[in-house]
């Protein structure tokens, strides 16, 4: 079965996913470690731009790994 990245929109057979949080949030499927990491980067930007006091707490956190 073939699936599409969502970073880069390859088509690929097998990847990487990351589990959604909600029962109804949809898998997000990535055809490489750096597409993964590409797409984490943009939603961290997005969230520090629309949600400041939010992106804070979640730099503090993401300082402790």
């Amino acid at each position: 079965m073939s699936e599409t990245c969502k970073s880069c929109r390859k088509k690929f057979d097998s990847g990487i996913w990351i589990s959604p949080k909600f029962k109804d949030e949809k898998t997000p499927l990535f055809c490489s470690q750096k597409c993964k990491k590409e797409y984490i980067k943009i939603k961290l930007k997005r969230i520090r731009v629309n949600y400041p006091k939010f992106y804070n707490k979640i730099a503090k956190s993401l300082k402790r790994y």
